[in-house]
């Protein structure tokens, strides 16, 4: 399927990601930056509408700088970028730190941070939604840079995922990665005939526009915070302008020199490590290790099944499909397991995920894949692709990619098969070179020399840029520190809780020994049982997205049969309080009124207990739901099953009370609606996926 390959390839690309920096040597600041205007705009933030935020406390600009900054008649570009104002208020937070303690000094703090967004191309507005909320605001403004090339400063290609569908929607895995090559090169092409520098789109330039920005803004210093490709950035930041920087956190590292070291690019290698060091911690849980066994070898069975065999289904959507067909490749049985791992959050339902997938995988599940197929496109990050692949070029990340890529492949050969194309990476090198975007001089990504304090920070399972990366740079920062958050994924400075708290404290005091406490927080998964499987939410997303004419139907038969049977349980439960207060005898009924109340009662508990555990379920990960729920849904499904069976007997003693005694007609009437409503719901259940 050509739009998942794409997603596919940020991710695959991005285990090593692009770095590369100038050396200070080489570098001659009055000059690069004689042009710069430090001109800045306001701006109404693009996404206004979209998030949620009251004005001033999140506000917007737009700086102006030479595109290319090394060639004199160069244009002139529109970077955006984003101001978050710390959320300190005096009296609030007053009140809130008599309560609870956080180790930190009351107030608003001077020193800004400038956060350097991931990806390469990751757009600002989905950091902005993640850090809205990011404790790191309670004392400091933060500030994000849209790097150049990315959405609003300067997408050149922002049709990229949509433009000649026919080229992509191809039949095997070595025609889908031709046809990413394709779009990069159509890409390049139409942009540079647009009058766009592609050779400009590069980490030496987006570090020299942080620079610009800390100056138009009039910072004496800020702090640094970067992530993931923010890492590489931050690392040619650090030699762009060490005099501007008072303090950096580099968190999911690659080594600014990775360019050199086929070790730092190996994403297999560290893909494969995670499984294994996942499958240890199921195997150290009975319920875990008793359904969910032998993780790594599921995910390559999920490999091997699509391999020179992809799983095909049919689709209406013949203008993203033109054949009418989307075809999933082997990249895709082994991505997802590889994405879930990014987010500490799914580790207690990723052993679930795995077998799940593997046996949809294996089986050919038509509604699952149907429903990935024609679900809304997109991606986490709003990748700008353009900029991407400008940067792998430029930064020699596609020349560094043959090597690293041939050795994962002897040692991890399904896994690497089943996510690269073999002699990919070299046609993929070579096009960058055709293209006039070869990469920069090797002897500019000379690893970085510094005493600026610094905190580098490892989540233990991240599946792209693991703990042995930050140790590579280490020796490199004299005054830096090595912090490891065990049972986290990427980024963990961003996503545990007590995140906001650690950054603010090491920035308040650099220098000294840092609070580790955040870190000692971290829990061993709890990992949860046996999945309950369930096609449900795959066949509504087919239903919604192209059976749309059906939907009105099954709303009403869903509907009718719900409110028949919540209706019913209510009545008959308090049906006798009722008479009980109106001291009235009960019509004599030959057990069908308990046969219609417990078939009432077995129908709500079913309601009740889907919607408990779909709750649950979407908490722990969104995903999840996809495959089915949390393995006591199964008590669901069975209270349907017993709601139509008692439905049944309802209907049976109901025909047989009428024939031996004149029952009024409202309970007549009462007993007939709530059982047929039980067995309507009681098949709805079963037809839709949700039965025993």
């Amino acid at each position: 399927m050509e739009r998942s390959f794409f997603i596919l390839s940020l991710l695959l690309a991005a285990a090593a990601h692009a770095q590369t920096t100038v050396d200070d040597a080489s570098v001659d600041a009055p000059d690069l930056f004689a042009r710069d205007s430090y001109r800045i705009d306001t701006l109404v933030c693009p996404f206004k509408g979209r998030i949620d935020y009251e004005a001033g406390d999140i506000e917007c600009g737009l700086l102006q700088v030479p595109e290319n900054r090394e060639d004199p008649d160069s244009r002139f570009i529109e970077l955006h970028f984003i101001k978050l104002a710390s959320t300190w208020d005096d009296e609030e937070e007053e009140e809130k730190d008599d309560e609870e303690d956080s180790g930190l000094a009351p107030g608003k703090r001077d020193d800004p941070i400038i956060y350097l967004t991931g990806g390469p191309g990751a757009s600002a507005e989905y950091y902005v939604g993640r850090f809205k909320d990011h404790g790191i605001r309670k004392h400091r403004d933060l500030y994000i840079l849209e790097q150049r090339g990315i959405a609003n400063s300067g997408d050149f290609c922002e049709t990229y995922f949509s433009r000649n569908p026919e080229v992509g929607n191809v039949d095997s895995f070595e025609k889908s990665a031709e046809a990413s090559r394709i779009a990069a090169e159509d890409c390049a092409r139409n942009a540079m005939a647009a009058g766009v520098d592609i050779t400009a789109y590069n980490t030496i330039e987006n570090a020299r526009d942080v620079k610009a920005l800390r100056m138009a803004l009039g910072f004496d210093k800020w702090n640094v915070w970067g992530i993931s490709y923010g890492t590489l950035l931050g690392q040619a930041y650090i030699k762009e302008d060490p005099e501007g920087i008072l303090a950096v956190v580099l968190d999911a590292i690659v080594p600014l020199d990775a360019r050199a070291d086929v070790f730092s690019w190996r994403m297999i290698n560290w893909y494969d490590r995670d499984l294994a060091k996942l499958d240890e911690l199921c195997e150290a849980d009975t319920g875990c290790s008793k359904s969910f066994p032998d993780l790594g070898e599921r995910v390559r069975d999920a490999a091997r099944a699509t391999m020179d065999d992809p799983i095909v289904v049919d689709v209406k959507d013949t203008e993203s499909y033109p054949t009418g067909k989307a075809y999933f490749f082997s990249n895709i049985a082994a991505f997802l397991p590889f994405m879930l791992f990014y987010e500490q959050s799914n580790y207690a339902v990723l052993p679930a995920i795995i077998h799940a997938w593997a046996d949809a995988i294996e089986s050919r599940d038509e509604d699952l894949f149907k429903a990935i197929a024609v679900a809304p496109g997109g991606d986490f990050y709003g990748i700008s692709q353009g900029m991407y692949d400008a940067i792998m070029c430029n930064d020699g990340y596609r020349e560094a990619a043959i090597g690293s890529i041939a050795a994962d492949r002897e040692e991890f050969p399904i896994l690497t098969d089943a996510f690269s194309v073999e002699g990919d990476a070299e046609a993929q090198a070579q096009s960058c070179i055709d293209l006039g975007a070869p990469p920069r001089p090797q002897e500019q990504y000379a690893p970085v020399q510094t005493d600026i304090p610094t905190l580098l920070v490892e989540g233990d399972m991240d599946p792209i840029t693991p703990p042995p990366l930050a140790h590579v740079i280490e020796p490199g920062f004299t005054n830096g520190t090595y912090v490891e958050f065990p049972y986290a994924g990427h980024g963990p400075s961003r996503s545990v809780e007590c995140a906001g708290d650690f950054l603010n404290k090491f920035y308040d005091d650099p220098t000294a020994e840092p609070d580790l406490s955040c870190v000692d927080e971290m829990e061993v998964p709890e990992f949860i049982g046996p999945l309950y499987r369930s096609s449900a939410a795959a066949r509504f997303v087919v239903l919604a997205m192209e059976n749309k004419e059906d939907l009105p139907k099954v709303a009403f038969w869903a509907g009718a049969s719900v409110l028949g049977v919540v209706l019913g349980f209510f009545v008959l439960t308090f049906a006798p309080l009722v008479r009980r207060v109106e001291k009235r005898q009960p019509v004599p009924a030959e057990g069908a009124r308990l046969a219609a109340w417990a078939a009432a009662a077995f129908g709500t508990a079913a309601l009740g207990i889907f919607g408990a555990a779909a709750g649950v379920s979407y908490k722990l990960s969104e995903m999840l739901l996809i495959f089915g729920m949390v393995g006591w849904a199964a008590l669901g499904a069975w209270a349907g099953v017993l709601a139509g069976l008692s439905g049944v007997l309802a209907l049976v003693l109901t025909v047989r009370a009428r024939q031996q005694a004149a029952l009024p007609v409202g309970t007549l009437l009462g007993f007939v609606v709530t059982s047929l409503a039980a067995v309507s719901l009681s098949v709805f259940l079963v037809v839709w996926g949700l039965g025993p």
